[in-house]
């Protein structure tokens, strides 16, 4: 049993993770993960964690605000002395709690020794050792600390205009002109307008900019790969010569790149955790570059539910590879995972394996970017060509999602029987890539591919087969009823499956796949 419990909503379970762990960095045992082994009593465990711990932290969030258990959690907390309460969002903290001081994380930069962690600290250090805490030298530690987080907030800020007005071309070759001030507050207003600054941010980074605080870190270009500035290369002659034998040219990998970084890089300076918003920042110095894709892989990997983790796959991808970082080529499986639609992933990653001499995946992951083109064309045949030919030559990270794709071309055409063995496929390669370290990306989307095989099975006739495959895939993955009547059907042939009923995320864009089942 724990020292610290740490009630929160499950929504925030994704922004609880960095203050879980910054404080377990510091040395304290916590209690937090509601994500219980298969069996075990979820309310017992809750009850005697909260019972027996000394202290209770309670995250306050627009989710939590209105949670009946956080409530509940809080009440017995404050009644028995042992209520820590933190904001991460501004909100108003429930009646019967606003007397006590909540810790402000909202501006916090997710660092274990941040000002806000080291105030925590000394509060949760008081409720462990039964001492009574000083509220007159906690508030004068709070207002001095109170400096320090206004000041790497700016900073943070600063970080995140350079990175942005710099643009994702940076990454890739030095700027032609340095950034300019008049640069960084055409930015500023933008980011300001759409709500990515606060005014308070804003007029902070006003007043440093005016002052011409930045100083040389206002160069913002980075150097290319191997830290000299590449020769201009515009004449065709050139051209031609980098192209020479490459299935992916060095102009069209760095047109992705560029793309991806860029679009990656917007949408995920506004992320809700903020050691996902410092590292964004730190991708645009060569210094810190490296420390920061690890640190967004990681996330990523134990994030799952994050909505934006294919942003953070593309840009840990694009920045990675045009670096030669190897976690680049693994963040792109995992993008290409995820987004297996997208032709500039396909692209940047036949770039990647031919890169390191796998010519025949390179070859590949270049007939798919042409497949996926043909098919938001609407050329499905000419898509189901590429892919079939592809598909061979791929291995399992990436191979799924073409197979699945495949199984995708045949529903269209209401080819159950085909779109079966396609799901198939992609199902068994999907298990197979998930058993390799560290590839979550796999193990995100084998619910799709499970519930797409059973569908399709139905669809095709072979409704036993279909509820004998939901029950594997349940009892090895977890995965749920993609619908009721399925359900219905399979307990009438005496096929025991678990009643839940969820749709995977991936497939709740895919009409077809859900269209009623004919009668027979």
């Amino acid at each position: 049993m724990a020292d610290i419990f740490i009630s929160y909503a499950s929504e925030d379970r994704a922004r609880v993770r960095p203050l879980a762990e910054a404080l377990m960095a510091r040395g304290f045992d916590i209690w937090w993960d509601r994500s219980l082994a298969a069996g075990q009593d979820y309310t017992a465990i809750i009850e005697r964690e909260l019972k027996n711990a000394k202290a209770v932290i309670v995250v306050w969030t627009q989710s939590s605000a209105t949670s009946t258990f956080v409530r509940d959690e809080a009440g017995r907390a404050r009644d028995e002395g042992r209520l820590v309460p933190v904001l991460l969002d501004k909100v108003d903290i429930p009646l019967g709690f606003g007397a006590f001081q909540a810790e402000d994380f909202t501006r916090w930069n997710g660092g274990s020794n941040a000002p806000q962690v080291l105030l925590l600290e000394e509060v949760l250090n008081a409720k462990l050792q039964g001492r009574n805490i000083d509220g007159t030298a906690i508030e004068r530690r709070r207002r001095r600390l109170g400096a320090r987080i206004r000041i790497v907030s700016v900073l943070t800020v600063i970080a995140l205009v350079i990175g942005i007005a710099a643009g994702g071309r940076y990454i890739f070759a030095p700027p032609d002109t340095e950034v300019t001030q008049e640069d960084l507050r055409a930015e500023l207003l933008r980011l300001l307008a759409e709500g990515q600054l606060t005014p308070e941010q804003a007029i902070a980074l006003a007043e440093l900019l005016e002052a011409g605080a930045l100083g040389e870190s206002q160069s913002a270009g980075l150097q290319s790969p191997d830290g000299a500035a590449p020769a201009p290369s515009d004449d065709a002659e050139t051209r031609a010569a980098e192209s020479e034998g490459a299935i992916i040219t060095p102009a069209a990998f760095e047109t992705d790149a560029s793309q991806a970084y860029r679009a990656a890089f917007t949408a995920l300076a506004a992320h809700p955790d903020a050691q996902v918003r410092i590292a964004v920042a730190q991708m645009a110095n060569e210094g810190t570059r490296q420390a920061a894709m690890q640190t967004l892989w990681t996330y990523a990997q134990n994030n799952p539910d994050d909505p934006l983790r294919e942003e953070i796959y593309l840009l840990c991808g694009s920045v990675g590879e045009a670096n030669d970082d190897p976690l680049g080529q693994r963040a792109l499986e995992a993008a290409a995972n995820l987004q297996p639609r997208d032709p500039r992933v396909w692209r940047m990653l036949s770039r990647s394996y031919e890169r390191v001499n796998r010519d025949g995946e390179a070859r590949a992951a270049a007939q798919v970017s042409e497949g996926v083109e043909a098919q938001a064309a609407g050329d499905s045949a000419a898509a189901e060509q590429q892919l079939q030919s592809a598909l061979p030559q791929l291995n399992a990270n990436v191979g799924a999602s073409v197979a699945s794709e495949l199984g995708d071309i045949a529903v269209a055409r209401e080819d159950w029987t085909g779109a079966s063995a396609r799901y198939e496929r992609a199902y068994r390669l999907r298990e197979e890539s998930a058993e390799q370290p560290a590839n979550s990306a796999a193990e995100s989307v084998i619910a799709a591919d499970a519930q797409q095989l059973v569908i399709a099975l139905d669809r095709s006739g072979r409704t036993r087969e279909a509820c004998e495959r939901l029950r594997q895939a349940q009892d090895e993955h977890d995965v749920a009823a993609p619908d009721q009547a399925l359900v219905e059907r399979c307990q009438n042939m005496r096929v025991q499956v678990r009643p839940q009923v969820e749709l995977a995320p991936q497939l709740r864009t895919n009409p077809r796949i859900l269209q009623p089942r004919a009668t027979p």
